[in-house]
C-alpha cells in the first residue's frame, strides 16, 4: 500500500476545510508560516548535529584511527572534498546550485518552487565540506535548506503563484534566524535579499516563521547562538568619522573578496581540465596548505572571530588571516565546495576591523575605544557590502551585541562600505553569481509592478448578471450564446448573491425536466471570491492562484451590499503586467541613452 491515497485524501480534506470556513489568504499564509517555522527549525537541528559529527569525525575520530601526522592537516580537507565525488557525479545539476543564489532564483523566476530533496543533498555536501575544514559558512546552506523545506511544504499543500514565493522566503528567514539566533535579521534578509521587495502581505508570515524557528533553536540547539560578541561601547562621537573610514576600507576589501571568488570560479571552470566531481579536491588541497600556516581559516567556527574581537591577535597576524581567509574561501567555493559566504564575510570584517582599530588606537589614543569595537562593526560593514544588504547587516550585529550604541557606528560603516563596493562592482556576490550563469534576477522581481497597479485601472466595467428568479432555460441560453463563462447572481438592488459558472452548469445539461422547476438562485454558488476596485493587482493575482479561476467580480460595499461594478480576468491582469514591463524597459533605455548622450558632450 502506497502513501499516495492517504496524501491525496489529506489534501482534499484540507482544501475542503479552507473553503468551508472561508479562510482568508493572509490567514492561510500565517498558518503555513507556523508549520514552516517548525519544519525548518527541525531541519536546522538536524543540520547542526551533522556539522558537529562531521567535524568530530575528520578532526578527532579519523586522526585517532591513522595517527596524528603533520601532513594530516593538509590532507583532511582534501579527503573531505573527495567524499563529494559521488554526490556531484549522481546529482550534477543540483550539486552545483549555490545556497542563497539558488533560493533567490527560485523565488524570482520559478514562483518559489524548489525540490525538497535539495535540502538533504545540501545538508550532506555542506556538512562534509565544512566539517573537513573547507573555508566557508553554514548560513548559505541553511538558507537553501530552509527554502527547500518550506517550498516542499507549500507544494504538498498545493500552493501556487505568489503565495509559494512567500512561503519559500519564510523558509529562508527561518533558516538564517535559527542558525544565527537572530530573528529580525532573518526577516530582513528574506525580504531584502531573497525576495528583493518589502510588502505588508509578505512581512507577517516571514516574521512568524522566523520567530518560531528561532524559538526552536533556542530550545533544542546546544549552543543556542552562533557567536558571542562582547558588549559594545562608543568611546567618543569623533569615532564616527573613523568608523566611516573603516567602512570605506571594508568596501574595498569586500570588492576584493568578490573578485577573488570570481577569479577562482573562472579558473576552475576554464583552466582546470578535470571532471567537475574532482575539482573540489584540488581547491581543498590548496586550502589545506594555507591552513597549515593558519589553522584558524579552517571550517565554519566562529572562535577566530571572537578571538579577533577580544584582541588575541597582533596586527601582523590579523593581516595574514585577512589575506589567507579570502584566498581559502575563494578556493573552497570556486572549486565547487558547498558552503556560504556569510561566515567568511564576518571573519574578514572582524580581522579587518580589529586591525583598523589597532591602527586608530595608535594614532588617536584619546578618542578611540578598544580595537575590538572596530572588529564588531567591521563584521557588519563587510557583510553588508558583500551581499549589498546593509540593513540586514546592521540589524544582525545589533542582535548579536544587544547594544543600541552600536547602531550609529554600524550605520556609518555599513552604508559607506556598500557605497564603495557598489562603485567598484555592480552587484552583490549573489546577483553576480547568477549573472555569470545568464540569470537576470531583476526580471523576476518585476512582479513588484503589480503592487503599484490597481484593479480599477484594468477591470472590465461590464459584468454578466442575472436576477435570482431567472428561469433555468434563460440561464442556459445566456451561457451558451454569450461570450462569458460566468453569470453573477444579483438581487433587486444589484447586490451580489452568488456566481454560476458554465463548468458547474454543464452537469445539469444532461438532466431532463428542469425547465420551469429550477431558477438561477438554485444553480448559484454563494461562496464568491471578490476584489475591490482599489485592490492591487498583486493581491488580485494571489486570489486567482488561491481558487484557480479565470475571472473575478469587482465589487464595492454599499449599505452592507456588494454592488457589482465589473469583472477582471487573469488575461487582463497579465496584459497590464506586460505593458508596464515594456513601459519601464523603455524608460530605462531612454534614461540610459540620455546618460550616454550627456557623457559624450
Amino acid at each position: 500500500m502506497t502513501l499516495r491515497p492517504i496524501i491525496e485524501a489529506f489534501q482534499r480534506g484540507y482544501l475542503s476545510f479552507l473553503r468551508r470556513f472561508r479562510v482568508s489568504d493572509q490567514t492561510f499564509l500565517l498558518m503555513v508560516a507556523v508549520i514552516v517555522g517548525v519544519v525548518v527549525g527541525s531541519g536546522t537541528f538536524l543540520y547542526a548535529n551533522m556539522l558537529e559529527f562531521s567535524h568530530a569525525f575528520f578532526w578527532e575520530i579519523l586522526p585517532g584511527w591513522i595517527g596524528h601526522h603533520k601532513a594530516l592537516v593538509i590532507l583532511t580537507p582534501f579527503a573531505g572534498a573527495l567524499l563529494l565525488y559521488p554526490f556531484i557525479k549522481l546529482f550534477p545539476k543540483d550539486a552545483a546550485r549555490d545556497g542563497v543564489p539558488a533560493a533567490m532564483e527560485a523565488v524570482a523566476l520559478d514562483n518559489g518552487r524548489i525540490r525538497w530533496s535539495n535540502s538533504l543533498l545540501c545538508m550532506a555536501m555542506s556538512a562534509i565540506t565544512l566539517g573537513s575544514g573547507g573555508s566557508a559558512g553554514s548560513e548559505g546552506p541553511i538558507i537553501l535548506i530552509g527554502s527547500a523545506l518550506a517550498s516542499g511544504v507549500g507544494q504538498f499543500l498545493r500552493v501556487s503563484g505568489n503565495r509559494l514565493r512567500v512561503i519559500t522566503a519564510c523558509g529562508a528567514a527561518a533558516g538564517l534566524a535559527s542558525i544565527f539566533n537572530a530573528p529580525i535579521a532573518g526577516v530582513l534578509f528574506a525580504l531584502e535579499v531573497v525576495m528583493g521587495e518589502f510588502n505588508v502581505q509578505s512581512f507577517s508570515p516571514i516574521v512568524i516563521s522566523s520567530v518560531i524557528a528561532t524559538a526552536f533553536s533556542r530550545a533544542f540547539l546546544r549552543h543556542g547562538v552562533a557567536m558571542r560578541v562582547l558588549p559594545y561601547t562608543l568611546f567618543s562621537p569623533w569615532e564616527i568619522g573613523l568608523y566611516a573610514l573603516m567602512g570605506a576600507m571594508a568596501g574595498v576589501v569586500s570588492a576584493g573578496l568578490i573578485r577573488a571568488m570570481q577569479a577562482s570560479e573562472h579558473f576552475f571552470s576554464h583552466r582546470v581540465r578535470l571532471p567537475a566531481a574532482l575539482k573540489p579536491a584540488c581547491g581543498a588541497l590548496v586550502v589545506g596548505v594555507l591552513g597549515s600556516f593558519c589553522p584558524q581559516i579552517f571550517g565554519f567556527s566562529y572562535a577566530p572571530i571572537t578571538a579577533a574581537i577580544a584582541g588575541k591577535f597582533v596586527f601582523a597576524t590579523l593581516l595574514l588571516l585577512l589575506v589567507l581567509k579570502i584566498a581559502a574561501t575563494a578556493f573552497t567555493l570556486g572549486s565547487g565546495g558547498s558552503g556560504g559566504v556569510l561566515c567568511p564575510s564576518l571573519f574578514v570584517g572582524a580581522v579587518l576591523g580589529s586591525g583598523c582599530g589597532i591602527v586608530f588606537k595608535h594614532f588617536f589614543p584619546h578618542i578611540t575605544a578598544d580595537p575590538g569595537g572596530y572588529g564588531v562593526v567591521g563584521m557588519g560593514a563587510v557583510l553588508g557590502a558583500v551581499v549589498q544588504s546593509p540593513m540586514t547587516a546592521i540589524i544582525m550585529i545589533f542582535e548579536l551585541t544587544s547594544t543600541y550604541t552600536v547602531i550609529l557606528p554600524l550605520m556609518a560603516a555599513c552604508i559607506m562600505a556598500s557605497l564603495v563596493q557598489k562603485s567598484l562592482i555592480s552587484g552583490s556576490i549573489y546577483t553576480l553569481s547568477l549573472a555569470r550563469r545568464g540569470v537576470d534576477i531583476n526580471a523576476g522581481r518585476e512582479m513588484g509592478i503589480l503592487t503599484n497597479l490597481k484593479v480599477s485601472e484594468v477591470m472590465d466595467r461590464h459584468a454578466a448578471v442575472v436576477g435570482e428568479a431567472t428561469p433555468y432555460e434563460d440561464v442556459v441560453r445566456r451561457c451558451l450564446t454569450g461570450a462569458c463563462n460566468y453569470l453573477y447572481l444579483v438581487d433587486k438592488t444589484n447586490g451580489l448573491e452568488g456566481v454560476i459558472s458554465f463548468s458547474d452548469l454543464r452537469e445539469s445539461l444532461l438532466e431532463d425536466g428542469l425547465n420551469g422547476l429550477v431558477i438561477a438562485k438554485d444553480l448559484a454558488n454563494n461562496d464568491v471570491v471578490t476584489v475591490s476596485p482599489d485592490e492591487s493587482l498583486a493581491s488580485c493575482l494571489n486570489k486567482f492562484s488561491f481558487i484557480d479561476i479565470e475571472q473575478l467580480p469587482v465589487v464595492q460595499n454599499v449599505n452592507g451590499k456588494r454592488e457589482v461594478l465589473g469583472v477582471i480576468t487573469r488575461s487582463q491582469l497579465m496584459n497590464a503586467y506586460r505593458q508596464e514591463m515594456v513601459k519601464r524597459a523603455l524608460i530605462r533605455d531612454r534614461s540610459s541613452n540620455l546618460l550616454k548622450g550627456n557623457a559624450g558632450k
